[in-house]
């Protein structure tokens, strides 16, 4: 079964970040748990079943250990038991593998600056008019330590300045949270009046496969016309989110995500 896990790569990242007792790493964007041991890496998933890929390298092949409840109906009562790889989970593992190795590797890189200034300033340019971008570069400090902490509170001063930064809970998106993406700078200065999904949109958004996708391209197909888009942003996705309203001109967001990616940051729509 071909995987397409190179050697190279598994042991880039257990030297790196293997622990004997187990390195826990969250990924953000998927909301599972990884463990990586110096001579392993467990990849988690949000199989209802818990399903787990233990990887491991013998010999220069790759070897996949599968585990999984028996019956996770029996919630507390389940057993993890081993199973064979089905085409789904071979699919799952590569995408969160290949997550897992970016977001490493992009927090390696951060890590290697000795500046992250230029980087944000040019992030501002995509997702400010000129003049606010000009404004804001002025007002960041000579030198913005290469930490996700303090990258994401000079973004938010300066998201806040512009009247483009809203926070609340997902869950409050289709109500109170609708009023706030009103007040977002850029919808204000276009003359869109979101509306909140009906019962009926609701109910379909939360039948969604991914709910937080839903909800957001509901918002985002009023705004197509507008060359505009919501997105969620910050340090990772949680109940409690930060938004705000990139332009899509010119490439203009498709620009912003490489750059917040570089700056280990969310931007998700």
């Amino acid at each position: 079964m071909q995987i397409g896990i190179s050697q190279e790569d598994f042991s880039w990242l257990t030297g790196n970040f293997g622990k004997q007792s187990g390195n826990s790493y969250m990924d953000m964007k998927e909301d599972v748990i990884h463990e990586i041991f110096p001579d392993k890496v467990v990849i988690g998933t949000r199989f209802l079943n818990c399903a787990s890929y233990e990887l491991s390298f013998a010999e220069n092949q790759l070897h996949i250990k599968k585990n999984r409840l028996d019956n996770y109906k029996l919630q507390e009562k389940a057993k993890m038991i081993p199973d064979e790889m089905q085409e789904e989970d071979v699919e799952e593992l590569v995408h969160l593998w290949e997550n897992l190795l970016r977001e490493l590797k992009m927090k390696e890189k951060l890590k290697s600056l000795s500046n992250a200034r230029e980087l944000m300033a040019q992030l501002y340019l995509d997702i400010f008019d000129e003049e606010e971008a000009e404004e804001q570069i002025d007002n960041l400090p000579e030198v913005v330590t290469p930490n996700v902490t303090v990258i994401w509170e000079e973004l938010q001063v300066a998201l806040q300045q512009t009247g483009n930064l809203a926070d609340f809970e997902w869950k409050e998106l289709s109500d109170e949270g609708t009023y706030a993406l009103n007040e977002l700078s850029p919808v204000v200065k276009a003359g869109v009046s979101l509306e909140a999904p009906t019962q009926e949109e609701y109910e379909e958004i939360l039948a969604a496969e991914d709910f937080a996708k839903a909800l957001l391209d509901h918002f985002n197909r009023q705004l197509e016309d507008y060359e505009l888009k919501i997105v969620a942003i910050g340090p990772s996705l949680d109940e409690y989110q930060s938004f705000a309203c990139f332009p899509m001109q010119d490439f203009r967001l498709a620009n912003a995500v490489l750059k917040m990616e570089e700056l280990c940051l969310i931007c998700f729509f």
